[in-house]
């Protein structure tokens, strides 16, 4: 195993592992750290959710451009990956 990473990534909740996913699909060697399991800190106290905000239409676009990318995503998981879409008011 090499010790040479083109990245080190701090955090292995929702968005450390989704920079983790796109540097590495980028071609990068990625290491994640992170002293619990992945999703299991700070992500999982939140209980995961994306929400799309619209405090501004910047943040509008932006939130609404990761929950689309989220739901492409879950295609790709594995079928034993913990996924519900509940939507919330």
């Amino acid at each position: 195993m090499s010790s040479a990473y083109d990245i080190v990534i701090v955090g292995a909740g929702i968005v450390g592992a989704a920079c983790a996913a796109e540097f590495a699909r980028a071609g990068l060697k990625v290491l994640v750290l992170d002293r619990g399991p992945i999703g299991g800190g700070t992500t999982a106290a939140g209980m995961g959710h994306i929400v799309v905000l619209d405090d501004s239409e910047a943040q509008f676009a932006l939130s609404s451009y990761s929950r689309r990318l989220w739901h492409r995503l879950v295609s790709e998981l594995p079928a034993d990956f913990e996924y519900d879409q509940c939507g919330t008011l």
